[in-house]
């Protein structure tokens, strides 16, 4: 995690870090405390916010006063809808994941790519590896992945 300066967090990101009751809550905790503690900006798009307000009123998350709101412009949008036509014919995507599910993540990939973040922080799903890669052989998507049910001490290689 030498090199990232700002990090876009996902909504499965966002919600465990209010719900202490979840499973990932504490790795959620520590991966906050660190990109707090080593300046590393906080980015939350708006589409994010949409998506935590199905379960909680966003105030609630905003009043932590740790995030940069991003949002979701034209340069997003068409870069998102080229990374769409890119891959909307890939069968092995569609069976593991929801169309909408699809569109709301390339259009987070877009908003990296666009703002030249660094890495993005979600709960690990099967088809973000078969967004990602593909895109990133064949349009130029450059971030780094992080998994949040993977402790922050063994990503940065720490034994406790």
């Amino acid at each position: 995690m030498k090199n990232i300066e700002s990090i876009l967090l996902d909504n499965s990101f966002v919600t465990r870090l209010l719900k202490s009751d979840d499973e990932y809550h504490q790795n959620v905790v520590e991966y906050f405390q660190y990109f707090l503690e080593n300046d590393i900006v906080l980015y939350l798009s708006t589409i994010v916010i949409s998506e935590y307000a199905v379960a909680d009123n966003p105030d609630n998350l905003l009043a932590l006063n740790a995030f940069q709101i991003l949002e979701f412009d034209y340069g997003d949008a068409k870069l998102a809808g080229d990374y769409f036509s890119f891959l909307k014919d890939s069968k092995e995507l569609r069976e593991i994941e929801e169309r909408k599910v699809i569109i709301n993540d390339l259009k987070l990939f877009a908003q990296i790519q666009n703002r030249g973040i660094d890495a993005f922080i979600t709960k690990d799903r099967k088809s973000l590896p078969k967004m990602i890669d593909p895109l990133k052989a064949n349009k130029e998507l450059n971030f780094e992945f992080f998994d949040l049910t993977v402790p922050i001490k063994d990503v940065l290689g720490l034994l406790f």
